[in-house]
């Protein structure tokens, strides 16, 4: 098998990996970005819509920093964060982040006396330049920058299982290039792990086919404590049909230059969500959206996949069409964005958990592994978020690897997986399921008893279900072709192992944490308890596959919910 050396591996072509890999190549240290599939061209960045979490470049003031706080920690993450990284972040965004986009050449829409365009309210954000597709151009900038930087980058190669050394450090990976069938390892000082938050795990979901929590999979199977899992963010206003626009939304926030903004109604024709009527904070987060959401369903005037409607129908039609990208999505659909409303559904979005780190630092439980981005636990995504996340990965990691030679790996773990990884590649029997339909079974488990309300009965299903899943159809799993180049089915059989491994410990964390929280919501549980569970929900790996759970309850510094107990669809955040 090939073997190959970096001082630094970089997982991830997406937002907070790109600029983990420019910090470090600009502090001296040499990294190989791998990305599984095009760097910036694939995962969850290239769709945001914004760049929220504003800084001076907008004129914000003391009261909008304190506003931002706000957002940031009770509407953004439900208090399940540490409110120093949040801080820290704010102030790295408000001095530098968006200077230096600036700087770099990030376009961000300006008004005729030169002012930066941005949403209005208490909380703003600006676009680049158009709202509704901003990632496109900043993760542009973010290849170009890599390119300039010269940067060794794999692309379409996915990494399938992380080395360790005798002391149980993280010193490698072994890795599968897509294009080739080539099956390689690659040795290293540390590997920073920045594979997104956004796994393709239900029926509806934002995350693109490379998503498929690889991430959360590899960094558990070495030792690596996971936290909050469970909390599993939606987007309410994805366009329904077709189905591959699922992650194609029509956000019900005010438009950048605007006060007004799409508005959510029900299959009666009812208005239930109004930005500017209905969110205090006026930048309302997903959290508010989908409560308003659930009364409907409950009510019977709405369902999670569809039966209710989003539009801007109330709104002049140039309006839309100057400030934000909406209005293509109408006209693409045949529909007139004046005056008719699209079908919207649900669809699973950010994971606000993932691998344990230490917020100062991102560093893991396992020497070797860092952590950046929304494959993190600490923080519930955004770009300026897991951009910040690169910088503070990049520097420890510099620090780590000053005086740090390369270790062996064991003469057993390469080979293993080689010989796991070829096994996959087996013919489609007579009997046999290939691997596309099994994470399509997958996906459907978890949407069914593991969506937006779920209870224990519900997910205990989904684990038996799951547990099926791995000992009737794994067995059977083949592929309709052999060849070992661009074999996509390939890849869907390595996947279909991680699916099954993060869904299971996504579920066993639902049922640990027993309360509803946020986009967290338990039939069974309905009340948000701040005095159990305002706390890391913390899942420590065993040996032979075993796990147990800890709580550590979070710091308030600066801010606290206010009450102990209280019904978490009443809550306004």
């Amino acid at each position: 098998m090939k073997q190959l050396k970096a001082e630094v591996i970089v997982i991830g072509g997406g937002a907070a990996g790109t600029y983990a890999a420019i910090c470090l190549s600009r502090l001296g240290v040499a990294p190989l970005l791998i990305s599984k599939g095009f760097v910036g061209k694939s995962g969850a960045s290239i769709f945001a819509g914004n760049l929220v979490l504003s800084g001076r470049i907008v004129g914000n003031t003391e009261e909008n920093a304190r506003d931002t706080a706000e957002f940031l920690i009770k509407y953004h993450n439900q208090f399940l964060i540490d409110q120093e990284y949040a801080k820290r972040c704010a102030q790295w965004i408000a001095e530098i982040y968006y200077p230096e986009l600036e700087e770099a050449g990030l376009y961000f829409r300006r008004d005729n006396q030169g002012n930066v365009v941005t949403s209005p309210g208490r909380i703003r954000s600006v676009a680049a330049n158009v709202q509704g597709n901003s990632g496109i151009p900043f993760m542009d900038l973010r290849r170009k920058q890599i390119l300039k930087a010269g940067v060794p980058v794999m692309e379409e190669v996915a990494v399938t299982a992380l080395l360790q050394d005798e002391t149980g450090a993280v010193c490698g990976v072994v890795a599968f290039d897509l294009s080739s069938g080539e099956i390689f390892c690659v040795l290293a000082k540390a590997v920073v792990l920045a594979t997104g938050y956004s796994d393709r795990l239900h029926s509806r979901s934002t995350g693109t086919r490379e998503m498929s929590a690889d991430g959360i999979a590899m960094a558990y199977r070495v030792g690596a404590e996971l936290v909050n899992l469970e909390m599993q963010w939606w987007h309410t206003n994805d366009v329904r049909f077709p189905a591959n626009w699922q992650r194609m939304q029509v956000y019900p926030n005010p438009m950048l230059g605007s006060w007004k903004s799409a508005r959510m109604v029900n299959a009666d024709g009812e208005v239930f969500f109004n930005q500017q009527e209905d969110d205090p904070m006026a930048y309302g987060p997903y959290t508010v959206q989908l409560k308003r959401l659930v009364k409907q369903v409950r009510a019977g005037k709405a369902r999670y996949d569809g039966n209710y409607y989003a539009g801007f129908d109330h709104v002049d039609p140039a309006e839309v069409e100057a400030y934000t990208s909406y209005a293509k999505l109408f006209k693409q659909l045949g529909l007139d964005v004046g005056s008719q409303l699209v079908e919207t559904a649900v669809s699973a979005h950010y994971r606000q958990g993932g691998v344990l780190v230490d917020p100062a630092t991102m560093a893991s439980t396992v020497a070797g592994l860092f952590v950046a981005g929304g494959i993190g636990g600490h923080s519930n995504g955004l770009i300026g978020l897991v951009t910040y996340d690169g910088k503070v990965a990049a520097e420890s990691v510099a620090r780590y690897v000053e005086s740090k030679t390369y270790s062996s790996v064991s003469d057993e773990s390469v080979p293993a997986e080689r010989e796991r990884l070829e096994a996959l590649l087996q013919p489609l029997g007579a009997e046999g399921v290939p691997p596309i339909r099994i994470k399509k079974m997958i996906r459907e488990v978890m949407w069914e008893d593991v969506g937006v309300e779920k209870n224990a009965a519900g997910m205990t299903r989904a684990l038996e279900a799951l547990d099926r899943i791995r000992a009737e159809l794994i067995p059977k799993m083949g592929l309709r072709s052999l060849t070992r180049c661009f074999n996509h089915a390939w890849a869907d059989a390595i996947d279909v192992l991680n699916m099954l491994d993060t869904c299971a410990l996504t579920i066993h964390s639902a049922l640990n944490r027993k309360e509803s929280r946020g986009p967290f919501i338990r039939t069974d549980y309905p009340d948000m308890d701040n005095e159990n569970w305002l706390a890391q929900n913390v899942l420590i790996p065993k040996p032979g596959g075993a796990f147990a759970f800890r709580t550590q309850p979070y710091d308030l510094p600066y801010l606290r919910p206010g009450f102990s107990r209280k019904d978490n669809l009443s809550v306004e955040w």
